[in-house]
């Protein structure tokens, strides 16, 4: 098997529309389609985020350890204070604020079906 690359990330939301608000509106991703009421496509640059609906309990069950036992998708973005300031204005929780390491800057938010999105800024300007 070759592996060519990653078409899409699949993220379980547990209410489509809010997840779209919060992807299409707050994040500003564009929407790229989807299939029917339970899958919506978003590009995110370098790779497809993929929004499915599923179980509410399930994926709050698979949550509940904290951020590091369920990462969803880190996205790269070209500054990350200006980022995280725009989304505290629409309102987004912004569950780890800005921290800075040797390689980049992050900071973490999260959906509205729980889910945790990092926001990544590498020092050196890459991303993907």
């Amino acid at each position: 098997m070759q592996v060519k690359g990653v078409d899409f990330v699949g993220i379980a939301v547990s209410d489509i529309d809010a997840a779209k608000a919060f992807y299409g509106d707050a994040l500003g991703l564009p929407c790229t389609g989807g299939f029917g009421d339970r899958w919506v496509e978003y590009d995110a640059g370098n790779v497809t985020l993929a929004l499915i609906l599923g179980d509410a309990e399930a994926i709050a069950k698979r949550l509940e350890p904290g951020p590091f036992a369920a990462i969803g998708v880190a996205l790269g973005v070209a500054d990350l204070e200006a980022t995280v300031a725009a989304l505290e204005q629409r309102g987004v929780t912004i569950t780890m604020p800005p921290k800075e390491f040797p390689p980049c800057f992050t900071a973490m938010v999260q959906d509205p079906s729980g889910n945790h999105v990092w926001l990544h800024q590498r020092k050196d300007g890459t991303a993907g």
